[in-house]
């Protein structure tokens, strides 16, 4: 069965059986401060995603992106290690894609510490990293959406001490139609991608 603009069949391989399509809102508390608008009950469907933002508090969904292959991962602003070095990475490809293609992709980096990577700290995170927000976001929202997310991209996201995060650092191929077409895990084949 087909959720939206992703096939699920297409996307079940060993080790990313998933899908994602989301629709975004977003909630405003006291004095306009952004805090995710939590969803009415745990997600079971893409469609339930409701409360993805991006960096700039616009509802988020790659459903509002087809027609653009998607480069994704998973990261949080105050890791110190994985995140930043894959960022900086990615931000080399970016650099790297001819003007032409680059109009064509969207890079999408998802939170998974969604109660401290408010969209303010996102912006500030792509800025210090240097990457172009013309076409690449950053994704956080209510933590019920963004678990869901790591769950069905199997980023096999751990809590530990200290505010840091034990997980899987890949990066997420998915075509123009949303099918997947390659993950690439550990260090970064900036080459290869860029092919």
């Amino acid at each position: 069965r087909r959720w939206g603009w992703l096939n699920r069949r297409s996307l079940s391989g060993a080790a990313a059986g998933c899908v994602l399509v989301a629709l975004g809102s977003i909630a405003f508390g006291a004095k306009g401060a952004w805090k995710p608008a939590p969803p009415a009950q745990s997600p079971r469907a893409p469609s339930d995603l409701t409360s993805l933002v991006d960096q700039d508090e616009r509802p988020f969904s790659l459903g509002g992106i087809k027609g653009r292959t998607v480069v994704m991962n998973f990261i949080f602003t105050h890791c110190q290690t994985s995140c930043p070095l894959q960022v900086q990475a990615l931000v080399a490809v970016q650099r790297a894609l001819p003007r032409p293609l680059a109009q064509r992709v969207q890079f999408v980096s998802v939170s998974m510490d969604p109660e401290r990577d408010t969209p303010a700290a996102l912006e500030q995170y792509a800025a210090r990293m240097g990457a172009r927000l013309d076409n690449w976001t950053f994704v956080t929202g209510h933590s019920r959406d963004i678990a869901w997310l790591h769950q069905h991209f199997g980023a096999q996201v751990k809590r530990l001490g200290g505010g840091q995060f034990d997980h899987r650092v890949a990066v997420y191929l998915l075509d123009a139609e949303g099918h997947f077409v390659q993950k690439y895990v550990g260090d970064l084949d900036r080459r290869r991608l860029l092919q």
